[in-house]
């Protein structure tokens, strides 16, 4: 009897882990993908230092919370958006409308790719 109730603990102790990551992943993609729109419509209304503002807080935020990102995701994934991020800053500091809006958009994605492979369906499962 001893082992079932094992079992049951590891069964609920595993789904309960699990709620929490996909929350945290998935609000956090909400997150980041919110402040990429916000810098996106900064940028393309020439608010320059708002734009380089809106990305700064967003790499550091992406750095802070990175650390959390790498025990639920691949690094490599972590890695590429992370260098997407500081590309931003730099294309915000030169005022490169067109580059900043495309690493945006390849940031975006990327997240977006993240987000998705935390749901619940059967390509994520098998």
């Amino acid at each position: 009897m001893k082992r079932g109730w094992l079992a049951l603990i590891m069964i609920i102790l595993s789904l309960a882990l699990g709620g929490i990551e996909y929350y945290y992943v998935t609000s956090n993609a909400d997150a980041y993908v919110q402040m990429l729109d916000d810098a996106d419509e900064k940028m393309a209304h020439n608010q320059i230092y708002e734009a380089e503002s809106a990305a700064q807080r967003l790499d550091n935020r992406f750095r802070k919370q990175s650390g959390m990102f790498n025990v639920f995701m691949f690094h490599s994934e972590i890695g590429h958006i992370s260098s997407d991020l500081a590309m931003l800053r730099r294309y915000a500091q030169t005022g490169s409308v067109e580059d900043f809006l495309a690493t945006s958009a390849c940031a975006k994605r990327k997240i977006l790719e993240i987000k998705d492979s935390k749901r619940m369906t059967w390509e994520n499962i098998f």
